[in-house]
């Protein structure tokens, strides 16, 4: 099977209504997108990255969420300067140690 993407990052969106349960789209996600999709184009990053958004991924309460493929690694990227990190470290070196804290641990 061919790969399409080195990796494919799906941010979560979704906003519910007033007085329901919190959602991502409420806590910043939708900023948080748009930043990660113009960072991507204007580092001119090598490799096939894909940012998308994403509907509700049940993770909401942790949120905003978004979660990388092929890995399936899930992070909660809350700052510019998390996605400034996220990117450097994440994306064009791959040095998971130093997003340890952006990651959502498999318990949580």
């Amino acid at each position: 099977m061919a790969d399409f993407y080195n990796k494919h990052i799906f941010v979560c969106e979704n906003v519910r209504g007033e007085g329901e349960r919190v959602s991502c789209g409420r806590t910043g996600s939708i900023q948080l997108l748009a930043s990660l999709k113009k960072k991507v184009k204007d580092l001119s990053i090598p490799g096939k990255i894909r940012i998308q958004r994403a509907g509700c991924l049940d993770r909401c309460e942790l949120g905003p969420v978004q979660v990388s493929y092929p890995e399936g690694r899930w992070f909660s990227l809350k700052t510019e300067e998390d996605v400034d990190i996220f990117l450097k470290y994440y994306i064009e070196s791959e040095q998971i140690e130093k997003v340890e804290h952006l990651i959502i641990k498999e318990n949580a």
